[in-house]
């Protein structure tokens, strides 16, 4: 799905609040944020006035705890956009793609192998 039409529409309005699932390749941002499979970031003209978007995604410098961090989002990790009346959400990238999303913890350890120790 071409999602740029939309960023440029939500843009117009002012602030986008972008939902990103780090697990998509290509996603660059700070590696203490990759530990959490959805964040989301606020994009415009005031907090990324050098936000740069195209048929492939949306780069932005950003600033996390003082330091600059160029980010790169493929549209393919946007789940949502949001500005202040309306919301869109897109199909789960990972349904798309084939890839397998991240067991949480709790899964991992409910997680039996089915082999035996016989005697």
């Amino acid at each position: 799905m071409n999602k740029l039409p939309v960023f440029e529409w939500f843009a117009a309005q002012g602030d986008v609040l972008v939902t990103v699932n780090t697990s998509v390749a290509g996603v660059d941002i700070p590696s203490r944020l990759r530990q959490q499979e959805v964040v989301d970031f606020i994009l415009g003209e005031t907090p990324t006035p050098k936000m740069a978007a195209d048929e492939h995604g949306v780069n932005a410098a950003m600033r996390f705890g003082g330091a600059l961090h160029d980010c790169y989002f493929p549209w393919e990790a946007v789940i949502q956009m949001s500005g202040q009346d309306s919301v869109i959400q897109f199909r789960n990238p990972t349904a798309a793609t084939g890839t397998e999303p991240r067991p949480s913890p709790a899964a991992q350890k409910k997680k039996k192998s089915g082999l035996r120790l016989v005697k």
